[in-house]
């Protein structure tokens, strides 16, 4: 009976032993390996060793969970295909030099917590897939040259604590999506071409620690600027940048 659960517990970690990420994952690494120059990265990766020893990637049961390429010098584009990243939970690319859209397909990441692409030259909108993110807790994208307008669909992110889009193209009124994330904490707009009125809601909002919104093209004469001293957001030097 011993030699049998020997067998057993030797079998089963021979088993994890081999065990891999699946193809589709693996795939879904190199696929960014190539599309961003992968050769000439930082810290580049063996793409004939482990999955689990590349550098920036975190592997637990056998699935992709979290991916930090940050200032490695990736110098191209996002492949759709990153989307077959169905089990990341973080991922961070800030300070490189993606260029493109943001794919379409980063709406399949459903388990996807925190989104960190600062200080790229990603451009065009806002995929809408990305509205599709509910577990998202922080959206960080400053420092690229996104445009368009943020959709409705901004309060599907419920779940939501930090979204900074400060330095960016994105135009239109004040996103009032914004006023229906309860969670938020953080909010940066600013240096952006958004326009308007600033809603005097946005003082109630009750977690809220930090406002942003200076150099856009939002009202002087607003109301909405009239904030409670004793409030706990603050609206950072709003007037005087936005003459």
């Amino acid at each position: 009976m011993k030699s049998i659960l020997t067998f057993i517990a030797v079998a089963f970690l021979s088993f994890n032993a081999v065990a891999e990420v699946a193809t589709t994952q693996k795939e879904a690494l190199i696929d960014l390996f190539n599309a961003t120059n992968g050769s000439e990265w930082n810290t580049t990766w063996d793409l004939n060793a482990d999955v689990s020893t590349w550098y920036g990637v975190r592997v637990i049961n056998n699935n992709v969970v979290g991916l930090n390429l940050s200032m490695n010098n990736l110098n191209g584009e996002l492949p759709e295909s990153l989307g077959n990243l169905e089990s990341l939970v973080t991922l961070e690319l800030f300070f490189n030099k993606i260029e493109g859209a943001i794919p379409n397909s980063i709406g399949n990441l459903k388990n996807l917590k925190v989104l960190v692409l600062n200080g790229n030259m990603l451009n065009g909108n806002l995929p809408q897939s990305l509205y599709k993110l509910t577990k998202l807790e922080q959206l960080m994208l400053t420092s690229n040259n996104l445009t368009g307008r943020l959709d409705n669909e901004l309060s599907n992110l419920t779940n939501l604590k930090v979204l900074n889009l400060f330095d960016n193209k994105i135009d239109g009124e004040f996103p009032l999506a914004v006023l229906k994330l309860n969670n938020l904490k953080e909010l940066n707009l600013s240096n952006n071409s958004l326009y308007g009125a600033v809603p005097k809601e946005l003082n109630k909002m009750k977690n809220l620690t930090s406002i942003a919104i200076a150099q856009n093209n939002f009202d002087t004469n607003t109301d909405a600027l009239a904030y409670d001293t004793n409030a706990k957001s603050v609206i950072q030097n709003t007037i005087a940048s936005n003459e």
